[in-house]
């Protein structure tokens, strides 16, 4: 059995104190870890990033030693969009963590409950423009420019998996449209240079391509006559 201290340091970082019931946890949890800082992509974001994890991992802890008290957590204690914000949450840990698989599955059940989450299509997306599945990201991050044309981040993953997918133009339309929301987003400008030199480089290669068919075409034509 953990230590009354420890536990009551536990609770003291979602302010609640000692003999808190567990649905008062789980309300404080989810109203700590949606705060609006939260609510951007943060697995590139070191600071927030852990002080997710670290809320996350109270949480569970607190789980733990009410369970060993026989307060066990159980899912009824959940409203339907409590649900899907702690599935929610689940896939933000496990991405947090690097675990892309599981972070998927808790994604995939809060996409159940709550298909029209902008940030949890982003982070589908990002799954699977991870795993190099270039097509079935976009559907996300399609959807998710749709929900909120005005969210910047939405169109900063678009160009980003567009870019990897070798679709430059595209590409470079979407981050042109991120630095129009938000002109200091953090290395557009070094990103859209980047973009134009791909779109210039693949132009060339292109024109190199047709000059080595018309060779080819040539050659093979003199052997024919």
């Amino acid at each position: 059995m953990e230590s009354t201290e420890y536990l009551e340091g536990l609770l003291h970082q979602f302010n609640l104190g000692k003999g808190a019931p567990i649905s008062e946890v789980v309300e404080k949890y989810l109203e700590k870890t949606l705060q609006i800082k939260f609510q951007r992509i943060i697995i590139n974001q070191d600071v927030l990033k852990e002080e997710f994890v670290r809320l996350h991992e109270a949480f569970l802890k607190i789980t733990r030693i009410y369970q060993a008290a026989d307060q066990a957590l159980q899912m009824g204690m959940f409203s339907q969009d409590q649900l899907g914000k702690f599935y929610f949450n689940q896939g933000v840990y496990a991405m947090c963590k690097d675990n892309y698989l599981q972070a998927g599955e808790k994604f995939q059940e809060a996409y159940k409950i709550n298909k029209r989450n902008v940030y949890l299509l982003l982070y589908m997306g990002i799954i699977l423009m991870i795993r190099k599945n270039h097509y079935a990201a976009e559907k996300y991050f399609s959807e998710a420019t749709k929900r909120d044309p005005n969210y910047d981040e939405a169109w900063f993953y678009a160009a980003e998996n567009f870019f990897k997918a070798g679709n430059f133009n595209l590409a470079f339309e979407n981050y042109e449209m991120t630095r129009k929301l938000n002109p200091a987003y953090s290395n557009i400008s070094q990103r859209i240079k980047e973009t134009r030199e791909a779109i210039i480089a693949k132009r060339r290669g292109n024109k190199k391509d047709s000059l080595l068919r018309k060779i080819v075409k040539y050659v093979r034509n003199a052997f024919e006559r």
